[in-house]
């Protein structure tokens, strides 16, 4: 599995397909659907692009994103996921988008530490991180 992030239009989905050789076929864009229709569409793709926005729709439609993706992680280890930096910036000014961060971000972490850490994409430069450091409680 590969996780890619970085803040948005910096080229991660470009850096994706040129690195690995991605076809627009092969690239499920989860915010153009509902959070139900793209559960259900995942299975046919190796890269979900926009994880952020997928998980702010499934909090809305009531739907565990955490589980949906882990579950489409374990069974797809090739799978290469692209997601927004949503942690820097401006702060929230909601509680729904509060929980969406913080949703985010936890599962960003499950993520890396099965990847074995990230790709950051800055401006198109690419920042291969390793997880280094765990966040498991002892």
């Amino acid at each position: 599995m590969t996780i890619v992030t970085g803040g948005r239009y910096n080229g991660k989905l470009e850096y994706v397909t040129n690195e690995y050789g991605i076809e627009d076929r092969e690239v499920l864009d989860m915010a153009e659907h509902e959070a139900a229709v793209t559960a259900d569409l995942m299975e046919g793709y190796r890269v979900l692009y926009h994880l952020e926005s997928y998980i702010r729709k499934a909090q809305s439609e009531g739907i565990d994103a955490e589980d949906v993706i882990m579950k489409y992680a374990n069974g797809h280890p090739d799978c290469i996921i692209i997601c927004d930096e949503v942690g820097c910036g401006i702060v929230p000014m909601s509680k729904e988008e509060e929980d969406a961060r913080e949703k985010t971000g936890r599962i960003m972490c499950a993520l890396a530490r099965r990847a074995g850490g990230i790709v950051r994409v800055i401006c198109g430069s690419a920042e291969k991180i390793p997880f280094a450091v765990s966040l498991d409680k002892a």
